[in-house]
C-alpha cells in the first residue's frame, strides 16, 4: 500500500486504457503461446486525443502519419502477436495496414460502469 492508502504496483486498480491490446481469455480457454517470428506491435497514443492510437511493427516513429491536431505520438505499450482476440485491437487488421501503409490507426473507446452485486438470498 502506498501513500494515503493508495494501492501501487502489481495490485493497483486498472484503468480502462490498461486493457487496450490485452488478450481476451474466456473461462476454459488458455492463453496462446507467442510463436517464433511473431509480430511485435509498438502502440502509440495521440497526446491530443486519448482514444486515438497508432501501431507499427517496430519502434521507428518516422513511419507514423502526422498526429492530428498538432499532437505527438507518445509511446503507450508493446506486445507480441498471439492470434488471440484482443480488447480494442485486431491483430489481423493491424498487420494488413502495416504491410500496406507502414502503420495502423485505431480509435478505441472503452466504456466502463460500476454495478453493485445484488444481495445474497438467505
Amino acid at each position: 500500500m502506498g501513500k494515503n492508502g493508495i494501492i501501487e504496483g502489481d495490485d493497483a486498480p486498472t484503468e480502462p486504457t490498461d486493457w487496450i491490446g490485452a488478450a481476451e481469455v474466456r473461462p476454459g480457454e488458455t492463453r496462446r503461446a507467442i510463436k517464433p517470428g511473431a509480430t511485435i506491435f509498438h502502440v502509440y497514443r495521440s497526446s491530443k486525443d486519448s482514444s486515438l492510437f497508432a501501431a507499427t511493427d517496430n519502434d521507428d516513429r518516422s513511419r507514423l502519419p502526422p498526429c492530428p491536431g498538432g499532437g505527438k505520438w507518445e509511446f503507450f505499450k508493446r506486445f507480441s502477436e498471439t492470434g488471440q482476440i484482443r480488447i480494442g485491437f485486431s491483430e489481423e487488421d493491424a498487420k494488413r495496414d502495416i504491410r500496406e501503409m507502414g502503420y495502423h490507426l485505431d480509435r478505441i473507446d472503452i466504456e466502463t460502469a460500476e454495478r453493485l452485486a445484488p444481495p445474497k438470498a438467505s
